[in-house]
């Protein structure tokens, strides 16, 4: 008997000491993680890193196919996103420059800024400024890519923008997959690595642009420009200049707090200055979202009109002055009700 309760009173310690081993090591183990501090690294990371991968971005009923090519050479990035689905094209990034290889239109300049969908964004810098429109929080953990991530959802704080879900490699902190989604959970905008590789050498082949002699516009020095990472002084000169020279006679008075007027205008090849589009036409973002602002003059049109694919919206209204008629469309990443606002505080001023 006596042994029994000897045997007993071991276990009950036994017992009692497991019970405190894990009173005191379960609130490390289930520390949620600084979500401010794991934007930092991705930011980082998705600079400095080595990789290359295969991803997919879709937006309605629109998907694409990439492959990425990204390292860090000498301080700069050195960057090449190939589109493997639909019309041919590159984006070559060389240091701050960044410029689109197009089989129909030649080398185009896109003003420091990778278009469509995450590359365009700037989550970490944005979300730390002092009037931060978005909150940031830990939502657990899943995999992509075969990878272990950490999921972070990035909260709008009105109704005026979309929210995102953002995954990140819990190894590297390197972006795996972000989600837009609306007010009601909805997958809007999608950019998900389906295959990664990080580390390694990135040969100076594989970030060089692919160019079908046979079949494309570009000219030798445009084929320099792009390999030497600089595009003609005198062509950038003459842009910034017609630009300059575009003068406007509208302005937007309300924006949804955080947007400001952006210089990055990537769609270049819809600009028509002969047409006026380009006086004609602003561009905002808050970092993470975008719109355009489009007035033209003699337009009829009995009625408001809106247009949905994914995230991207197209509102248009028409208004009167004692100038005649004119339409004002809003086409961007934003709720209806942020275009809305954005249109009806739109009006021409006469000239300076």
């Amino acid at each position: 008997m006596l042994k029994n309760k000897a045997v007993s009173q071991y276990f009950s310690n036994l017992i009692a000491s497991v019970l405190f081993i894990i009173c005191c090591f379960t609130p490390t183990l289930n520390a949620t993680p600084d979500p401010y501090a794991l934007l930092s690294k991705m930011e980082e990371s998705t600079r400095v890193l080595t990789y290359q991968g295969t991803l997919v971005y879709s937006q309605g009923g629109q998907m694409e196919t990439l492959q990425i090519f990204h390292t860090l050479k000498d301080g700069a990035q050195s960057e090449r996103l190939i589109h493997l689905t639909g019309e041919p094209r590159e984006i070559i990034r060389r240091g701050d420059r960044v410029i689109c290889v197009h089989p129909k239109n030649g080398v185009v300049e896109l003003n420091h800024a990778i278009p469509a969908g995450p590359f365009a964004r700037n989550y970490q810098a944005r979300l730390d400024s002092v009037n931060e429109p978005y909150s940031v929080k830990f939502s657990g953990y899943t995999r992509v890519a075969g990878r272990d991530v950490t999921v972070l959802a990035v909260l709008p704080k009105d109704a005026y923008r979309y929210g995102f879900k953002l995954a990140l490699d819990k190894q590297t902190g390197l972006l795996l997959q972000s989600l837009m989604v609306d007010a009601n959970n909805k997958v809007l905008e999608r950019f998900e690595y389906t295959e990664i590789k990080i580390g390694g050498d990135i040969t100076a082949k594989q970030l060089a642009p692919k160019f079908d002699r046979s079949r494309d516009r570009l000219s030798l020095i445009d084929v320099q420009a792009i390999k030497s990472g600089s595009v003609s002084d005198e062509n950038m000169d003459a842009t910034k200049a017609s630009q300059k020279e575009a003068k406007q006679n509208w302005q937007v008075s309300w924006l949804p707090a955080g947007f400001a007027m952006s210089a990055a205008h990537f769609e270049q090849k819809l600009i028509d200055d002969e047409q006026g589009s380009l006086r004609n036409s602003k561009m905002y973002s808050d970092g993470l979202s975008a719109f355009s602002v489009f007035v033209a003059p003699d337009v009829d049109m009995s009625k408001a009109s809106s247009v949905q694919s994914g995230a991207t919206l197209a509102y248009s209204i028409v208004k009167r002055d004692d100038e005649g008629t004119y339409s004002i469309t809003v086409v961007g990443e934003i709720p209806i009700d942020a275009a809305k606002n954005i249109a009806a505080s739109v009006n021409r001023v006469a000239p300076r």
